[in-house]
């Protein structure tokens, strides 16, 4: 498919037939109806319908062809999330962590919901982190991970971000840090929600990170944080390489640097 788009641009109907049998592959019982060009029909098992416009996708896959294959995954984990987020038993308070998401994953989740409405398909439960990064509210469960909506009991919305942080300070392990070249270190958790460490405080003010400058931090990808100083220019440009390239593959997150500046994280600009 990708060296046919290379030759030749798909059609928006190609297009959309591309992505309804991604939708097919990724999505064990979908039923995807094509129902126009750039727009579908998902039903899961229990018959609950979610429609796709895929507009945005193809003025996105005309831009960049060669990405259609990057492009049609991402689009599929978000109708994927999507579906994933509908009826569920109320969640454990107990279990209930914050999770960091690209504000792009967020934005694409809200235009998969196209016109539908709350009751159709509820909005994930989030909210801003900086200008590149979201928090979205999940239930932590025994083998998976369930997103949490609008529609969802979690108590007190004001006191629910001190409570996923209390609560994953005592599901993860032991915090663990590896020295690496050009004095980047990898921090790390449980390997599933290490990002999420970009939240707690504590850890960033206590000064038990040293560095050269102020803290500067990558989360490209599931996986271990990415962490230098500021003033050290060869571990800055590793960061920045490693960034880019593991944000790219699978579960990227974002190729943005950030530092640790006035109690909280902003997007580095290499000053």
């Amino acid at each position: 498919m990708a060296g046919a788009a290379a030759a030749e641009n798909l059609s928006p109907r190609a297009f959309t037939d591309a992505f309804a049998a991604s939708v097919r592959a990724t999505i064990p019982g979908a039923k995807v109806t094509v129902t126009g060009d750039l727009q579908t029909e998902t039903r899961d098992g229990s018959g609950k319908a979610t429609v796709s416009d895929l507009r945005n996708a193809y003025a996105l896959y005309l831009q960049n062809p060669e990405r259609l294959v990057a492009l049609l995954r991402d689009y599929v984990g978000v109708l994927a999330e999507t579906m994933h987020v509908a009826d569920a038993k109320a969640p454990d308070r107990s279990r209930i962590v914050p999770v960091l998401k690209s504000q792009r994953w967020v934005d694409e989740l809200r235009r998969a919901r196209g016109g539908q409405t709350a009751d159709a398909a509820p909005e994930v439960l989030t909210e801003p982190f900086n200008s590149e990064l979201a928090i979205v509210y999940a239930e932590d469960q025994a083998s998976s991970m369930r997103f949490l909506t609008t529609r969802d009991d979690v108590g007190d919305r004001a006191r629910l971000r001190n409570l996923a942080l209390g609560n994953l300070n005592r599901l993860l392990p032991k915090i663990q840090m590896r020295p690496g070249a050009d004095g980047v270190s990898l921090i790390t958790a449980d390997g599933v929600y290490d990002a999420s460490l970009l939240l707690a405080d504590a850890l960033w003010s206590s000064g038990q990170i040293e560095v050269e400058g102020d803290i500067v931090v990558a989360a490209p990808a599931k996986g271990p944080l990415l962490v230098t100083g500021s003033r050290n220019r060869a571990g800055i440009a590793r960061l920045r390489a490693l960034a880019a390239e593991l944000a790219a593959g699978p579960y990227g997150l974002t190729p943005a640097l950030f530092v640790w500046r006035g109690g909280k994280f902003v997007v580095f600009d290499g000053k």
